[in-house]
C-alpha cells in the first residue's frame, strides 16, 4: 500500500529458462489500485556465459624437442559457455630466447559449442641444457582466458652422438 504523496520501489525478478538464447526480452508490469492502472516496459538482456576449454588433442600435457630445433603440437579452444566469444588471441610464457608461434594466430570468433584446433610450434634456444621446461599457453578472449601449461623436454642433438662415436 502507498500513501498519496509517496513512493514506493517494486523488485521484479525474471528467471529465464535454460537454453535461453542471448538477447533482449521485453516484460511489461502492470501498476494500479483500483480503476487506475499503467504499464511499465521493462526489458532482460540476457548476456550469456562466457565460458571457454582448453585442452591439448592428445590430453597429453608434455612435449619432446631438440634444442634449436622445432617441435609442434596441436590444442583445442571450444566454448563451453552460452555466448559468442570474440577476439580470441594466444600468447606464450616461455624460457628466455625460445620461440613460440601458432596457427592460426587469432580466431574471430568462436560460437557457443564450436570448438578450433590451434596448432602451436616451439622452438628452443639452440643453447637450452637438457631438461624440462615449462612453456604456458594463454588463450584469451572476451571476457574469458584460460591457460594451458606444457612440460617441454629439451634433449640433446644427435648429431653430438654422431661427433662421440667418430
Amino acid at each position: 500500500r502507498i500513501r498519496g504523496g509517496q513512493s514506493q520501489t517494486v523488485s521484479v525478478q525474471v528467471t529465464p529458462p535454460n537454453g535461453a538464447v542471448v538477447g533482449q526480452y521485453p516484460i511489461h508490469v502492470r501498476i494500479g489500485s483500483g480503476e487506475r492502472q499503467t504499464d511499465v516496459p521493462l526489458a532482460v538482456i540476457l548476456t550469456g556465459i562466457y565460458k571457454l576449454e582448453v585442452t591439448t588433442t592428445t590430453g597429453l600435457l608434455s612435449l619432446d624437442a631438440t634444442a634449436g630445433e622445432t617441435a609442434s603440437f596441436s590444442f583445442l579452444i571450444k566454448n563451453t559457455g552460452s555466448a559468442a566469444i570474440r577476439n580470441i588471441g594466444m600468447d606464450a610464457f616461455k624460457p628466455e630466447n625460445w620461440i613460440v608461434e601458432f596457427k592460426p594466430e587469432k580466431v574471430d570468433v568462436l560460437q557457443p559449442g564450436e570448438m578450433k584446433q590451434i596448432t602451436a610450434t616451439v622452438k628452443p634456444n639452440a643453447q637450452a641444457l637438457v631438461g624440462d621446461y615449462s612453456v604456458g599457453i594463454s588463450v584469451e578472449g572476451e571476457k574469458v582466458n584460460k591457460t594451458l601449461e606444457m612440460r617441454v623436454t629439451v634433449k640433446s642433438s644427435s648429431v653430438w652422438g654422431w661427433i662421440g662415436v667418430g
